[in-house]
């Protein structure tokens, strides 16, 4: 999708590797072959820890670590990060209720599995605009509650348990822009949902059931409709020449 994420400053480098080379002598000159490299991690809890400690820092992006509930504890009642994303996330829906203690957090990117319950949480996020949970498992009610949320301007969602029950819930957020549906198998009945949304600017559906004649029946009532299935225009979309991708 097309969009520029505010205050994205800061991208915490995560690996300090040390490598420790043993050279062992075997005779006067017989060398072995030196020994791989022993690559250390720093553990995640102080990624974090080090972020907060810069005070111009506004974004945490975690993405070769794996993220644990426990590694949240120092964000508790944060009020400068703005941006977090977390892209090896063991994150379950009770580390979802210390990231919503973050009052001003705008954009929020987790890659774990999450449930309804953490959907709770998710609305005390009162400013949150982006989300992106790439590995959810929400329900068509769990679904009907997010989209009560008021602000959130781009949804990213993989959830194979919402169906076209949910799609009226979606249209209906008012400030949604930019919806990008993975693994949901909605129809053409759940596209019709869609059809009046004028809020709507892009849509990607990867791996739906949608058929061409209901995408088609959706590019002509939506004709400024940004629209990609599986990451391709269709051949009659009006927009597709609009970008190479």
């Amino acid at each position: 999708m097309f969009l520029n994420v505010p205050d994205v400053v800061m991208k915490i480098n995560l690996l300090f590797p040390t490598l420790l080379i043993a050279f062992s002598v075997i005779g006067c000159s017989e060398e072995k072959p030196s020994a791989p490299p022993v690559v250390q991690l720093t553990p995640a809890a102080d990624v974090i820890r080090e972020a907060l400690l810069r005070e111009d820092a506004t974004t945490i992006h975690i993405d070769q670590l794996p993220v644990t509930d426990d590694d949240l504890s120092a964000l508790q009642g944060n009020l400068t990060i703005t941006n977090l994303l977390l892209d090896e996330s063991e994150v379950t829906d009770e580390g979802i209720a210390v990231i919503a203690s973050m009052p001003n957090l705008i954009h929020l990117r987790v890659r774990s599995n999450l449930t309804d319950a953490c959907i709770d949480h998710l609305l005390k996020l009162e400013k949150l605009q982006f989300l992106n949970l790439p590995y959810a498992d929400f329900t068509d009610e769990g679904m009907q509650q997010l989209a009560t949320h008021p602000r959130i301007q781009l949804l990213r969602l993989r959830s194979p348990k919402l169906t076209d029950a949910c799609m009226p819930a979606i249209a209906s957020m008012n400030n949604l822009a930019f919806l990008h549906l993975i693994e949901i198998p909605i129809t053409d009945k759940g596209l019709v949902a869609l059809h009046d949304n004028s809020a709507l600017q892009s849509l990607y559906l990867d791996d739906s059931q949608a058929t061409q004649a209901g995408l088609s029946k959706l590019i002509e009532r939506q004709p400024m409709l940004h629209l990609h299935i599986n990451q391709a225009h269709l051949d009659n979309d009006p927009r597709k020449d609009d970008h190479e991708h």
